[in-house]
């Protein structure tokens, strides 16, 4: 490395050559200078990059936070002119909600200004650095050419007094030079540091304001929730107001949408087996046809899925109507027990061929299935349910959540809690059954025989669902025992979210309130609400504020009297759930009875799987012995399951047609059976004159059959009319 002086030595060397110089030796420390200046004319090439990195940086800085404040300026306008608009309309509530919002955002903003606007601090150094540092290289640069810096060759004539001179210029230049080099230093780093500081004061100041405006933004929030919620249930008031007023004005003005009333008989030369390709399309919004691979053989229609590892959609014709489109007669529906499915043919021709091979291969299987239904006692019956429940267990499995268990996360769960509604794996359904059966009930999936009524909770519940209840405060997902822990991990996870319910998020709530919000959420049919009452403890046997019928009545009666087949589930979780099934209204009633009364069979077959006493009796001494008699303890429901089915691999949208529900089984219960009086299930108008019109709940006379799909006969209380009309919009009566 070059020698070289520092500023000390330098100051010294000259002053010794001033005093004495006859004596001194400056001369040879000459060249120690020149490498001083080559040495910090490198390092101040270094910094000035280092320098013009730092200004680009602090640039796009400032660039980029002046963008943040403009969008942020964006956002309060938008807000401000949403808070005009909700005053406009009527929302005073909502309006200042939003006008506050945005007051708060101004005063984020304003702080963030400042900072944006303390750039000029932080760059100004760089900038007089830069022009120093080069002004000191142009002067250095022509002092040397002139004064010998850069020497060229002296001649030896020259005097000592011509010596002397050209140390002294080369001493006062050096010193220039050195004196510019302190300046560039002191700016580079004292001053630049102490700009810093004061940019990083800024920050500081800017983070204390937001502090201070997020305390009392977060204050304000919390004022608001209570505005809000009663808003929001002001206006689910009104909306309740607008759904009755709607369901009343519905009848005469909207027909309900069922089955299509013409079922057309196919022609005999197709069969009832055909393969070949159709196009389906989707009722999502694309509205797209999709061309798929369609087959027709054993009374089912397959369809296979543009994915080719996808399984394909099976449809059981037993429950199927096919309806020709009138606008294109290339074009036809079949409609199944949960959607409607839109086909388009390749010609006119191929589609009468396809409509007639799907009429036939279902009149075959109605065939099937009233001879098996003679000749074995409804052996078609228990197929097709098999066949229901199957279904049903595979639109389970594919519920959010239900792929892995509920409790350590094992993918594949096969065991169900059936009071619970969710599913496990093998070990953690060993500490369940532990557990007992007032927790939690097991039953596997595929090694037990499950009916329809096993499934009810797990079709509306699902693990997700669940979890986010009983898992609601466990502070982390960590905290819960994987696939692979000890059995003495789950088992203390399990007890503690079970049987402790540690995890969950409790209201604080009174009896008083607890009890009126187990009311609202069975008149609701909400279930997850009934989970959250259920894992604080609240008593499910309870009687309610307020009655429909009797007083005393509980949520169990209350469920009773609104069951219908969308709402059984909600009777199912208070029958397993409750610590009473045998809770009695001031008349003695319990739910058993009020099902007996209404004629609520389902409704009987759940609460006598649940254990209810059929021997207690009201206060006109009637038991439920007669009950016991006339309804088996059957584990099948009527319900509107609205599976999906294959049909999510689809790329198919959920279907806007609501069709009425009519399992297999119903169906043929309804063809096999011998009674002539039968209650229509929905509205029935006449499309032609040989046809019968009739409401809901009116009771029809069948006086003969033209075929599986259309009998003949008249209204009870009105014996002139007379006419067809569809064998799937009612069902029979028991005499």
């Amino acid at each position: 490395m070059p020698e070289c002086v520092s500023v000390s030595d330098f100051v010294q060397e000259v002053q010794e050559d001033w005093s004495s110089p006859t004596t001194s030796s400056f001369t040879s420390k000459m060249m120690s200078c020149r490498n001083t200046v080559y040495l910090l004319e490198e390092a101040l090439d270094s910094d000035r990059l280092v320098l013009q990195k730092m200004k680009k940086a602090a640039k796009a800085k400032y660039t980029s936070g002046q963008d943040h404040v403009a969008h942020l300026e964006q956002y309060i306008n938008s807000m401000e002119k949403l808070s005009v608009n909700c005053h406009s309309n009527g929302e005073p509530e909502v309006g200042s909600a939003f006008y506050r919002l945005a007051d708060f955002s101004k005063e984020l903003v304003s702080p963030m200004k400042n900072l944006v606007s303390r750039r000029h601090d932080t760059t100004e150094v760089k900038d007089k650095v830069c022009v120093c540092s080069k002004q000191v290289e142009k002067e250095k640069r022509e002092l040397a050419r002139q004064y010998g810096m850069v020497r060229t060759e002296v001649s030896g004539g020259e005097i000592a007094e011509e010596l002397e001179k050209e140390r002294r210029s080369f001493q006062l230049t050096m010193c220039e030079y050195l004196i510019k080099v302190n300046e560039i230093k002191t700016k580079r780093g004292v001053d630049l540091l102490q700009n810093l500081i004061k940019h990083y004061h800024s920050h500081n100041n800017f983070l204390q304001e937001c502090v201070s405006t997020t305390h009392r933004l977060k204050q304000y929030m919390e004022e608001m929730n209570g505005v809000l919620t009663m808003v929001k249930q002001r206006q689910e008031e009104e909306k309740k107001q607008l759904c009755a007023l709607r369901d009343q004005l519905r009848p005469d003005s909207v027909p309900k949408q069922v089955y299509n009333m013409h079922q057309l008989l196919g022609d005999k030369q197709y069969g009832t087996e055909r393969a070949g390709f159709l196009y389906k399309k989707s009722d999502g919004l694309r509205k797209m046809w999709q061309k798929r691979k369609c087959s027709v053989h054993d009374c089912y229609l397959t369809i296979a899925h543009a994915t080719p590892n996808k399984p394909p959609t099976r449809l059981n014709l037993l429950t199927c109507q096919v309806k020709p489109s009138v606008e294109d007669k290339k074009c036809f529906d079949l409609i199944s027990h949960n959607r409607t499915y839109h086909f388009l043919a390749e010609d006119e021709a191929e589609c009468v061929a396809w409509i007639s091979v799907l009429s036939n291969s279902k009149q075959e299987a109605l065939s099937v299935a009233l001879d098996g239904g003679r000749r074995g006692g409804g052996g078609g019956g228990e197929s097709s349910m098999e066949d229901l429940t199957r279904a049903i267990t595979d639109d389970i499995r594919r519920m959010p959540g239900n792929n892995n268990c509920c409790d350590c996360g094992a993918p594949d769960p096969g065991w169900l809690s059936t009071n619970l509604g969710i599913l496990t794996c093998i070990e953690c359904s060993g500490i369940h059954r532990e557990m007992g059966v007032h927790v939690s009930r097991i039953q596997s999936l595929s090694l037990d025989s499950l009916g329809t009524s096993d499934l009810l909770l797990a079709r509306n519940i699902g693990n997700s669902g669940f979890n986010e209840i009983l898992e609601a405060n466990l502070l982390s997902p960590s905290l819960k025992p994987s696939q692979h822990s000890h059995m003495a991990e789950r088992k203390d996870f399990i007890l503690s979210k079970y049987q402790d319910v540690h995890f969950v998020r409790r209201s604080h709530s009174s009896v008083a309130a607890l009890r009126l919000g187990l009311q609202e959420a069975t008149k609701s049919c909400d279930i997850y609400s009934l989970i959250h009452l259920y894992a604080q403890r609240t008593e499910l046997s309870q009687p309610l504020h307020t009655h429909i019928q009797e007083k005393g009545e509980t949520a169990l009666h209350l469920a009773v009297l609104l069951a219908d087949r969308t709402s059984l589930h909600i009777l199912d979780f208070l029958a397993q759930n409750c610590s009473n099934v045998d809770a009695q209204t001031s008349a003695g009633n319990t739910a058993l009875h009020y099902s007996c009364l209404h004629n609520k069979t389902d409704c009987v077959k759940l609460l006598l799987r649940a254990r209810a006493n059929i021997h207690i009796s009201n206060t006109d001494t009637q038991p439920h012995t007669h009950t016991h008699t006339r309804f088996d303890h059957h584990v099948h429901v009527e319900y509107e399951w609205r599976l999906r089915h294959d049909d999510i691999y689809d790329s198919d949208d959920d279907f806007e047609d609501k069709v009425a529900v009519v399992t297999d089984s119903f169906l043929i219960y309804l063809l096999c059976t011998t009674s002539r009086r039968v209650q229509a299930l929905y509205d029935c108008q006449a499309d032609h004159h040989d046809e019968l019109s009739f409401s809901e709940g009116q009771v029809l006379v069948v006086l003969g059959q033209e075929d599986s799909d259309w009998w003949h006969g008249y209204i009870e209380d009105e014996p002139d009319q007379r006419g067809l009309f569809p064998s799937s919009f009612v069902q029979p009566l028991s005499d």
